[in-house]
């Protein structure tokens, strides 16, 4: 069934997974980052992160970053801080599903590409 699908089309199909993960993200990212980091402002490596970074592009990526991980794997900050459940349930249950909307769609995206790969490039 996969095989009647053309590669070409299923590729385009990822490009616009891809442009609209980006988009959405972006978005939700410049309406939220600064109330998700206002909620978090008790773990001190946010603010440090905000200071350090600041508002350019790149610094927002990086906090937009900082954050997504925080959220979805806090116990990786260990050696830096730790970080408790009760300051990560500060954040309200929207803005902790948006982040990881944003994250797990990016791991789908990623397994997708892969998986096309892995089935449709030639192996010798």
């Amino acid at each position: 069934m996969m095989d009647d699908i053309p590669t070409g089309l299923l590729s385009l199909i990822m490009l616009l997974m891809i442009a609209a993960h980006i988009v959405c993200s972006y978005i939700f990212f410049y309406i939220y980052l600064e109330k998700i980091e206002d909620y978090l402002r008790d773990i001190k490596m946010i603010a440090v992160n905000k200071k350090f970074y600041g508002d350019s592009f790149l610094g927002r990526k990086m906090r937009e970053n900082f954050v997504t991980l925080v959220a979805i794997a806090p116990e990786i900050f260990w050696r830096q801080e730790r970080i408790p459940r009760a300051k990560l349930l500060k954040l309200p249950p929207r803005l902790l599903w948006g982040v990881r909307i944003v994250y797990c769609s990016m791991v789908f995206i990623g397994m997708s590409a892969v998986l096309l790969y892995y089935f449709r490039a030639p192996h010798s």
